[in-house]
């Protein structure tokens, strides 16, 4: 198999994999880029999150366009190719439509670290993109990139989220753990006032929460969760 075909088959099981932690519906994607090369692959519009197979998954180039693949291309392709021209350093983004994320940005509810896992995205607030209509232009797509800054999450209000990594199996878990970032806040928020943590406590939880060990060890559990529910049959 090659290395092209690998990371097709990667882009695939991420896509299921966010379908079953409740990350995606019948839209959201997810997107990689591929070494070397002005391009990345992405899973396409029409085909369901739940099944999406490698032979399904599309090459795109940093302009939009299909350079290989029988399917249309997301329609919010610009979140994608906008944010790669001017962040380098990321490899992988995700388009989620989080449950928890959404409710927090239609309260204006800020997304501070207040567990292990808000930790993960360090000191401060995830930032806010305010626009709640979909990101169909490179304006709008650059519009999201500057509310990512260097960041890996920006909050899209009403919408969903962007989440951006080093490499798919970062994203995959950057995604995880926004999502259990504000289900905890909020949940905690029903008790009372939440206790955030310092600048200095969600320093000292990242280092561990963002070794390349931990983020293994939640893609692999995922993995073992869509096999469990027999979603990763056909890749």
């Amino acid at each position: 198999m090659s290395e092209i075909e690998k990371l097709k088959k990667k882009v695939a099981t991420a896509c299921r994999m966010l379908f079953v932690a409740g990350l995606v519906d019948y839209s959201g994607h997810i997107s990689v880029r591929i070494p070397e090369t002005d391009r990345f692959l992405i899973n396409p519009h029409p085909i369901s999150r739940a099944s999406v197979t490698s032979g399904d998954i599309l090459i795109s180039d940093l302009s939009g366009a299909l350079m290989e693949g029988k399917w249309k291309l997301p329609s919010e392709l610009p979140m994608h190719t906008r944010t790669y021209r001017v962040r380098q350093d990321i490899q992988s983004i995700a388009h989620l439509h989080n449950r928890m994320v959404v409710v927090l940005s239609m309260a204006d509810w800020p997304l501070v670290p207040a567990s292990n896992t808000g930790a993960f995205f360090g000191p401060g607030p995830i930032p806010v993109y305010q626009d709640p209509a979909l990101i169909h232009t490179d304006e709008q797509g650059d519009a999201v990139a500057r509310t990512l800054g260097s960041g890996e999450a920006a909050i899209l209000r009403g919408h969903g989220s962007i989440v951006g990594g080093r490499s798919i199996e970062w994203t995959f878990t950057a995604c995880v753990d926004l999502e259990e970032s504000a289900a905890r806040l909020y949940y905690a928020s029903v008790l009372g006032p939440v206790r955030h943590y310092t600048d200095d406590e969600v320093i000292r939880v990242a280092e561990g929460r963002r070794q390349m060990a931990v983020v293994q060890k939640v893609w692999d559990h995922y993995v073992a969760r869509a096999e469990l529910a027999g979603l990763m049959e056909g890749l």
